[in-house]
């Protein structure tokens, strides 16, 4: 069967459920697109009914098609029946990956959640952010994919996913695709790695667009690029709000909660 909704799936991502299907033919398309808040959606649409939500905020999802969805379900029967045998071996091996810092084959992905064990805890990954995540209980029998939404017409990108679900190892995968060792990466002074970029360390004093955009997030400020006491005043009450350490500076956590926003 070809792909039933070139309008809003890509070639690549229905070629994607096709392999994962002949991978284990027992199991089911949950679904690709959706009408609906996210990844499951476009980006057009996104941006007209939910401008902020987190599936079209960052510089990796702001790219490729505007009319197509970046995320695919993959659903696990056995798991419904309550045996995660399965859907614990895929989800294991996109964890182990998404927690190895020298493999970069899911680095073109946002995140997933699923099953990893027997227990009745959802478990994921954001491989963007390089952190745990969970969801609802739905995902104890299917995996959820999001992709970067500027990789949605790639192959490669689904390629190299299936190489970690199939259990490639990273060296055969390097062999096999030519592609080359990472370089490691280096820390620019004054910045901390967060987000998948490095973000520059903000206190009084600071200055600059970084600032202005933290301004602009957390509100109760003006937003004029300036680190002050009323700036630093306010980020203390954005912290003990969000329940982290209460410091007055910018550093990865507080970038990484103004980043859920």
């Amino acid at each position: 069967m070809g792909n039933p909704n070139p309008a809003r799936i890509t070639d690549a991502l229905w070629r994607l459920w096709e392999e994962l299907h002949k991978l284990e033919p027992h199991t089911e398309l949950g679904g690709i697109y959706a009408d609906k808040r996210g990844y499951h959606n476009t980006r057009a649409a996104n941006e007209r009914r939910w401008p902020h939500n987190y599936s079209i905020r960052e510089s990796e999802d702001q790219g490729g098609p505007t009319d197509k969805a970046a995320a695919l379900d993959w659903t696990f029967p056995d798991a419904q029946r309550g045996d995660y045998r399965t859907i614990a071996k895929y989800s294991g091996r996109l964890m182990r990956s998404g927690k190895d810092p020298a493999d970069p084959r899911l680095n073109g992905w946002r995140e997933f959640y699923g099953q990893v064990d027997s227990d009745r805890q959802v478990e994921g990954w954001d491989f963007r952010h390089d952190e745990p995540v969970s969801s609802d209980s739905s995902h104890l029998w299917h995996i959820h994919l999001s992709e970067d939404r500027d990789k949605v017409a790639s192959w490669d990108n689904k390629d190299a996913l299936l190489s970690v679900l199939r259990g490639e190892s990273l060296e055969d995968w390097r062999k096999r695709t030519g592609h080359p060792a990472a370089p490691k990466p280096t820390h620019p002074a004054g910045t901390t790695w967060c987000k998948g970029a490095w973000r520059p360390v903000l206190r009084r004093g600071s200055k600059g667009e970084h600032v202005r955009f933290v301004q602009a997030m957390i509100g109760g400020v003006e937003a004029d690029g300036d680190y002050g006491p009323k700036t630093e005043a306010r980020v203390r009450a954005y912290q003990k709000m969000r329940g982290i350490d209460v410091d007055g500076v910018v550093g990865v956590t507080t970038w990484r909660e103004i980043n859920k926003m």
